[in-house]
């Protein structure tokens, strides 16, 4: 099983060098050498950014034809949670943290432009509870009251909430 690191901020471009892009994840998955049937276990570190460009490395997990194990070790926070809903095995280390929130963004300009700017937040939320709804058996009232009002949860609670499936005892070289 090939493991791959994803430890960073999650953006279309690297701007600062520290970012996880979904061509980066595209390549680790399919680049050269790569087998694209081989099973993965991916060690996912991150406070979050861009919700599309995580959408884009969910679908791209998804669609993935191995098996995608993914471990929670450090933080997924905001846009990496949606990230880690694609994988068929989720789990986290025990000192590890889940945060879901309301998508943010930064707006300027006249009231047509703040109305549709909040329009864009409402559909980008949509977006994201369809995605957790996918792995949780929360409703999405349940879901989008989490997400106002900022949930940390510990791995405890991110299992008992169903967002991830089993809590890692092991060192993550013996998984």
């Amino acid at each position: 099983m090939r493991q791959i690191f994803l430890n960073g901020y999650i953006d279309e471009d690297v701007w600062f060098g520290d970012e996880i892009t979904p061509g980066m994840l595209h390549d680790e998955l399919y680049g050269q050498g790569r087998d694209p049937k081989e099973d993965i276990r991916i060690i996912l570190n991150s406070y979050g950014g861009s919700c599309n460009a995580a959408t884009r490395m969910h679908d791209t997990l998804r669609d993935y034809p191995g098996k995608v194990h993914l471990v929670i070790s450090g933080t997924a926070a905001s846009a990496a949670t949606v990230i880690a809903m694609a994988a068929n095995k989720l789990e986290m280390t025990p000192g590890s943290l889940f945060m879901i929130h309301d998508p943010m963004l930064a707006a300027y300009g006249n009231e047509g432009d703040l109305t549709a700017a909040i329009e864009r937040l409402q559909v980008c939320k949509n977006s994201i509870i369809n995605i957790y709804q996918n792995r949780t058996w929360k409703t999405r009232d349940e879901l989008a009251a989490m997400m106002s009002a900022t949930t940390w949860m510990d791995a405890n609670d991110a299992k008992s909430h169903g967002f991830v499936d089993d809590i890692v005892t092991a060192p993550l070289e013996g998984i």
